[in-house]
């Protein structure tokens, strides 16, 4: 309601400026943040503390905290790898770059214990402890933020100059706001419309997957599972399927796709694996795309059966994927390309042609119209 949008715009607004600039939408995003890896801050600073039987009531002593830091600086000699830090090292490394830890020695230990101790009083807490975790996890996910800070600001930029000059007025807050709740509503449905912009609209496309498809994604998945519990694969698991469909990795929407969630799951340290709802994932991606023929040849291409088991009057697919939006205050459409021609439709629903083919070397049809201003 508006009442909520006016009180989550005050508290955005720090400076009180009727207006909402970069820095605060940047500071709200690493709030988000740390919200959401608020369970994890939590474990690592019990695991911080773990290996001391004895800390001193206050907290940790000079010594302890900076024989923690050797330990981690340890850690990080004895299993980095190149220059790429993966699973439990990414904490190790965060830390380090964190306090500005280059050689270790006593000045930089001194150092690092006086900007954790922040109330000076010669021990540091597990408050001060998740303060810098905190910290941490705003440097490592930095550039993430950056890129949701950019997102959010979307076409409010300045586009000769890239920024905001004056903010964000409340109305543009409460545009970025609607457009946020139906991303987490999902997008725009329907029999023939199909829109994938958000993970909550690809589970709704899986929702839709037919008993002779699902059967099919799980007759492939299986064959190409290794693990013991059947549950998920793994990267190699993955790209096996993937030089199988495509020929080689980095091609296809299939590959774009799985390294799209093993990214995702690789930046929030998680295992690098395909669970089965992932799997469906992919594949909703695609056929969000319109590319069912790249699905069918996917799956059949695995040994899967797809095609003889349907039966109906016509094999053909038709949807309605892409859109010209236009501000109808502002322009009048004059005219809309046909994107074919009576021949070429008679070809198709008169004599059994289907797209792409040789005059026609593509299943997407052009766009095109005519706008004047009013």
């Amino acid at each position: 309601c508006d009442t909520e949008i006016e009180h989550a715009f005050d508290s955005v607004d720090l400076d009180g400026n009727g207006s909402i600039d970069e820095d605060e939408v940047k500071q709200l995003l690493g709030s988000v943040y740390v919200s959401l890896y608020g369970p994890k801050i939590e474990e690592e600073k019990r695991e911080f503390f773990s290996e001391f039987n004895n800390p001193s009531a206050n907290g940790l002593r000079r010594d302890q905290f900076g024989g923690k830091l050797l330990s981690l600086q340890k850690k990080l000699d004895e299993e980095e790898s190149g220059s790429r830090i993966v699973g439990g090292l990414q904490l190790a490394k965060g830390v380090t770059d964190a306090l500005g830890l280059g050689s270790y020695c006593e000045k930089e230990l001194e150092s690092a214990f006086q900007a954790v101790d922040l109330d000076g009083n010669g021990s540091i807490d597990e408050d001060e402890i998740k303060a810098l975790l905190q910290r941490v996890y705003l440097a490592t996910y930095g550039k993430r933020i950056e890129k949701e800070k950019n997102r959010f600001l979307g076409r409010f930029r300045d586009v000769s100059t890239c920024s905001i000059h004056e903010g964000l007025t409340l109305e543009q807050f409460r545009e970025r706001l609607l457009a946020l709740q139906q991303e987490l509503e999902g997008g725009s449905e329907g029999y023939e419309l199909v829109e994938i912009r958000t993970e909550a609209d690809a589970q709704r496309m899986i929702g839709r997957f037919s008993p002779i498809l699902r059967n099919a994604l799980d007759y492939v998945f299986d064959k190409y599972c290794t693990s013991k519990d059947g549950g998920c694969l793994s990267q190699d698991d993955a790209e096996r399927f993937l030089i199988r469909v495509n020929g080689q990795l980095g091609r296809g929407g299939s590959w774009r796709h799985a390294s799209a969630i093993l990214e995702r799951k690789r930046e929030a340290s998680m295992s690098v694996v395909l669970t089965r709802q992932d799997w469906y994932e992919v594949f909703a991606r695609e056929l969000g795309e319109g590319k069912w023929w790249q699905v069918v040849h996917d799956l059949e291409v695995c040994g899967a059966d797809l095609r003889s088991k349907v039966k109906r009057d016509t094999l053909h697919y038709q949807g309605w994927l892409d859109y010209i939006y236009f501000d109808s205050e502002r322009l009048s459409c004059r005219g809309v390309q046909e994107a074919l021609n009576a021949k070429d439709i008679s070809r198709l629903y008169d004599h059994g042609d289907a797209l792409p083919n040789e005059w026609h070397p593509s299943d997407h049809l052009p766009v095109a119209a005519v706008f004047s201003w009013r």
